[in-house]
């Protein structure tokens, strides 16, 4: 009797163990990279449904969850530009199930327009990858007398602080502000939270120009809702032929665009980073994508994540450098 208790003892030790090795393995790092993804993702877009981030986030989202095998939640969180939706993020566990859209406006300006921050865009997020860039486009109603660029200035000089720009986020503004500054004129800047919000002052005449990327604006040029009087590059967009850039409309070396890539919080491992890179380029290279990120005028980019790394640095620096100049104040 004595040898079977001692028996069993073993056998339950061997056994304890047995569970106590898998419950570590099961919570260590390098298992649940293994099974990553296990579950929905959530991609945490700046944006109001409806807006060309929110248009982009949708297209890509399917084939980025075909690539991982795993479904893809939106999740709009728009307002302060970005910096909700980015320190969602920024505060999310880094563990590859939350992920969020941003582009240059939201990550590479907030520490020049928000002082008191509560995250750091470079020192709180991993960058993922970039998607594309965009330039930006001045748009009027159809029903507008402004027809060009020359024709925005002529009435701005007319009657200072009488022309209206809407904006959505911060690089549209700074494309109004300098072409105030190169053009020496006044215009009234007025911020909206999207596109949503501004179409309907623009449609109205409430509003004399609104500014935003290709990827949204293409839609209601092609509808002949509005009219596209100019586009930041410094060439003409190929989505948008027949409209001039602002360089051709009598500011020359008049260039800005953005660009917009995937961020998760600091700290996700690198095996779930490059998975998520990895799943990014897969999507980019979709031929459906790829139609659809062309007829917007976007200029599909992808690479490895160091290359958003190093374009948020740059234009941190660049950026920041060019709101002094033209005296955007921080808010």
């Amino acid at each position: 009797m004595f040898r079977n208790r001692q028996g069993h003892q073993y056998l339950m030790a061997r056994v304890a163990a047995v569970l106590a090795f898998v419950q570590i393995s099961l919570a260590s790092p390098a298992f649940a990279q293994d099974q990553y993804p296990s579950k929905p993702i959530r991609l945490i877009v700046p944006f109001p449904p409806g807006g060309g981030g929110d248009k982009l986030a949708r297209t890509i989202a399917p084939v980025l969850g075909d690539a991982l095998h795993a479904k893809i939640l939106i999740d709009n969180r728009g307002g302060a530009n970005g910096n909700i939706a980015l320190q969602a993020v920024a505060t999310s566990p880094p563990d590859g199930y939350t992920i969020g859209l941003t582009l240059t406006d939201h990550i590479a300006l907030s520490q020049a327009m928000h002082p008191n921050l509560s995250y750091d865009p470079v020192k709180d997020l991993a960058s993922l990858g970039l998607i594309v860039s965009t330039p930006y486009v001045f748009t009027v109603s159809a029903e507008s007398s402004i027809d060009s660029i020359a024709g925005l200035l002529a009435k701005a000089r007319k009657e200072p602080g009488a022309a209206s720009i809407g904006h959505p986020t911060v690089t549209p503004l700074l494309a109004a502000h300098l072409l105030q500054k190169s053009a020496d004129v006044k215009f009234n800047f007025i911020p909206y939270r999207g596109i949503a919000q501004g179409m309907p002052d623009l449609l109205g005449g409430r509003l004399d120009v609104w500014i935003g990327t290709s990827v949204t604006m293409r839609s209601f040029v092609d509808g002949g809702k509005v009219r596209a009087i100019g586009v930041t590059s410094a060439q003409r967009n190929p989505a948008l032929p027949k409209v001039p850039t602002i360089a051709e409309s009598g500011v020359p070396g008049f260039e800005l665009v953005t660009w917009y890539g995937l961020v998760a919080p600091a700290h996700t491992p690198t095996a779930i980073v490059e998975r998520l890179n990895a799943a990014l380029g897969a999507a980019l290279r979709d031929p459906g994508v790829g139609e659809k990120l062309d007829a917007d005028g976007a200029v599909i980019l992808g690479g490895p994540p160091v290359n958003m790394a190093r374009a948020l640095r740059a234009d941190m620096e660049r950026l920041g450098r060019l709101i002094k100049e033209v005296g955007i104040k921080p808010e």
